[in-house]
C-alpha cells in the first residue's frame, strides 16, 4: 500500500497548555486539530498526543490497514543541526532489526520540518508503569532484564544475519521512560533512537573499524557516548 505524503505541521514553540497565555492556549489547541484532521485525511482513525519535548511532539495513530504508527514532528524553528538529528534517528533506527524495537515506517523532510514515522509498542513506558503500581516484582525486573540483554547482545553484533559485515550500535538512552511495558504477555519494547550512535569501541575496548585510513582519523573517539544532552553517572 502507497504511504501518502505528509503535510507540513506547525509547531508551537509552547510546550505546556497550563502555562500559555489564553490566546496561545487557543492556537495550540487549534495546531492539535489541525494534525488531526491532517492525520484524519490520511486514513488514520485513534489519533492522539501522546508526547511533547523542547525539539517537537509525537502523535499515534491507527492506518487504514490497522497498524499503529507513531509520528515524530519537529518544531519548524529549530536550526538546521537539530532539524537533522531526527533524520540522523531514522537512519540509525533503520539499521536495527529486532522483533523488540518498534521499526521505521518512514522519513519526511516537508518544506523545513522533519517528519518521522515509526511502528507503536504496545503498552505504557516503565516509567508510567512504576508509578501506577509502585514497585516491580523481583520476577517481572529479571524477566524485563532478560529482555532487554536479548536485545543488547544483538546491537552489538558485529555481523547482520545474512553475515555481512556491519558496525555494532549504542543506543544511548536506555532509561524506564524508554522502556514499553505490555503487560498481556510481559514484553518490552526499547523506543527512541535519538541518542544513538555506531559504537566506536567493542567490548573489549578496541576500535570497531578495521579500516586502517578510520583507524588513524581524528574523528576516533575513546568512549560510545554521544556528546549531547544525555547525562549519566560513572564510568561511560
Amino acid at each position: 500500500m502507497a504511504q501518502a505524503p505528509l503535510q507540513q505541521f506547525y509547531i508551537p514553540e509552547d510546550q505546556s497548555i497550563y502555562l500559555l497565555s489564553q490566546d496561545d492556549a487557543r492556537k495550540l489547541k487549534e495546531w492539535v486539530a489541525l494534525c488531526r484532521t491532517q492525520l484524519e485525511q490520511l486514513g488514520y482513525r485513534r489519533i492522539e498526543l501522546v508526547g511533547k519535548g523542547a525539539y517537537g511532539f509525537v502523535f499515534a495513530g491507527v492506518s487504514p490497514d490497522n497498524r499503529h504508527h507513531v509520528f515524530k514532528f519537529s518544531r519548524v524553528t529549530l536550526p538546521q543541526h537539530l532539524q537533522d538529528r531526527l533524520e540522523e534517528e531514522a537512519f540509525m533506527l533503520e539499521q536495527v532489526v529486532h522483533p523488540r524495537v518498534p521499526a521505521l515506517v518512514a522519513y519526511q523532510r516537508v518544506r523545513h520540518q522533519s517528519i518521522l514515522v515509526m511502528e507503536r509498542a504496545p503498552g505504557l513506558n516503565l516509567e508510567e508503569v512504576s508509578l501506577r503500581q509502585g514497585r516491580l516484582s523481583p520476577r517481572l525486573v529479571v524477566h524485563i532484564a532478560t529482555q532487554l540483554a536479548d536485545i543488547l547482545r544483538e546491537l552489538r553484533r558485529e555481523t547482520t544475519p545474512a553475515g555481512a559485515p556491519r558496525k555494532p550500535v549504542v543506543h544511548g538512552d536506555i532509561k524506564p521512560s524508554n522502556l514499553v511495558f505490555d503487560a498481556r504477555d510481559e514484553t518490552v519494547a526499547l523506543i527512541d533512537w535519538g541518542s544513538s550512535v555506531f559504537a566506536q569501541l567493542d567490548a573489549r575496548l578496541q576500535f570497531v573499524t578495521a579500516n586502517v585510513m578510520e583507524l588513524m582519523s581524528d574523528n576516533l573517539q575513546q568512549t560510545n557516548a554521544r556528546l549531547g544532552d544525555v547525562y549519566f553517572i560513572g564510568e561511560d
